[in-house]
């Protein structure tokens, strides 16, 4: 998202961080996961913020039970989407989200 370049970017380099580390761990026993949320209705920075958000314990269910499954990236609702876009998914996205 433009209007939060520094978090859209720290967001980017964890994800590759995360790549990279279970590439080099791989042989090790060590599993590497990675969850991918949303925007979830919690109060972080405050009650009500989020209200429009995915709702907590669904995340939290979801999430739970797909690691549990064995996946070693796991996303929700719009995160999962975007999770699993292609370059031109993603390039829509951003043009939509930053008008």
């Amino acid at each position: 998202m433009a209007a939060a370049p520094i978090y859209s970017a720290t967001k980017a380099a964890v994800h590759s961080f995360t790549m990279s580390l279970r590439r080099q761990l791989a042989d090790t026993g060590v599993r590497v996961l990675e969850i991918v949320p949303p925007a979830v209705n919690t109060d972080l920075g405050g009650p009500g913020l989020h209200t429009w958000a995915a709702p907590v314990d669904e995340f939290a269910d979801s999430i739970v039970a797909r690691l549990a499954a064995g996946e070693e990236e796991v996303g929700y609702g719009t995160s999962e989407a975007i999770r699993q876009a292609s370059r031109a998914d993603i390039d829509a996205r951003f043009r939509q989200m930053n008008g």
